[in-house]
């Protein structure tokens, strides 16, 4: 009886878990994975980014420049990594985010990134906006980018969000605009205190359809005649994947971002859920039939 009541414990919680992965994936509509484009081409693939720091103001942290920092060599890894390893992209290789730091802004630069100390738009919680500076070719002439680094109520954002905020501005800055998958680094919503994101292929796929000038000697310019979709729908033969990170980039590990603690955290409101919440309780009633009515012991008779 123990055996089975054990056994049912175990097969309720891969159900539950089976469960929980097909919620997370339905973001994405009909196994296509895609990101929008906004439109926007850069007609160069050398990035040039100033990066103004605040450094007379009371709330700056000089630490909260390493995250954006860390982000440009993430996507520079994962651009890398992307047109290495699919030869059809290999003209992507060319492309760099090239950062530059200054406690004042200085003119001739592609990317300018700032910060403010609250979210920039108190109603939707904005903790990032990026803005395209387009010219009437639809040609990119200049970005901004400006980051949060407190929460509305004052708290700072640890070093993982900053640069997932960072991470999801620059793919803007490059073009992209959102993807229709939860899980992506594009999507639209964040949640405060996820792990560390990856830049995904589906990203760097929607990053390679915006520079895809770069294959043919033909002119960019005008966009219209090639650029014809507002959206990158990623291959069959590509599958989506984060793409790696070298240690140098990634956020440092704390309490709050470990991967177990994420894992114990995510299971605690997968069970908390309405839709699971009836099969949490079984556990518990389970486990209380397991401690309080342990298996008899057999006396062995006397010969």
């Amino acid at each position: 009886m123990r055996r089975f009541l054990l056994f049912l414990m175990v097969s309720s919680l891969i159900l539950t878990t089976c469960f929980a992965s097909n919620g997370r994936v339905q973001g994405q509509s009909a196994d296509k994975y895609s990101v929008d484009l906004q439109g926007f081409v850069w007609d160069h693939s050398k990035i040039t980014a100033l990066l103004v720091t605040p450094t007379g103001e009371s709330w700056w942290n000089p630490s909260d420049l390493n995250p954006t920092l860390r982000a440009i060599g993430q996507w520079n890894e994962a651009i890398t990594t992307f047109s290495s390893n699919y030869s059809e992209n290999s003209y992507l290789s060319s492309l760099r985010i090239q950062p530059t730091v200054s406690n004042v802004s200085q003119p001739g630069f592609d990317l300018y990134v700032s910060w403010a100390e609250f979210p920039l738009n108190n109603s939707t919680n904005e903790i990032g906006v990026s803005q395209i500076f387009p010219n009437s070719h639809r040609g990119i002439v200049k970005c901004t980018t400006t980051l949060a680094t407190h929460q509305s109520h004052g708290n700072s954002f640890n070093e993982v969000d900053l640069q997932n905020t960072a991470l999801h501005e620059l793919g803007h800055d490059l073009g992209l605009g959102h993807s229709n998958y939860t899980g992506d680094l594009m999507y639209y919503l964040y949640t405060l205190g996820s792990p560390g994101e990856d830049v995904s292929t589906l990203d760097v796929y929607g990053v390679a359809s915006l520079f895809s000038w770069e294959k043919s000697a033909s002119t960019i310019y005008p966009i219209s005649n090639w650029l014809t979709v507002n959206s990158a729908v990623l291959p069959a033969d590509i599958p989506y994947r984060g793409l790696p990170v070298s240690a140098e980039n990634m956020p440092p590990q704390t309490f709050a971002n470990n991967q177990v603690v994420q894992a114990l955290i995510f299971i605690f409101e997968v069970l908390m859920h309405p839709e699971f919440f009836a099969l949490a309780a079984v556990f518990i009633v389970v486990l209380v039939v397991i401690v309080i009515f342990p298996r008899k012991k057999r006396v062995k008779a006397d010969s």
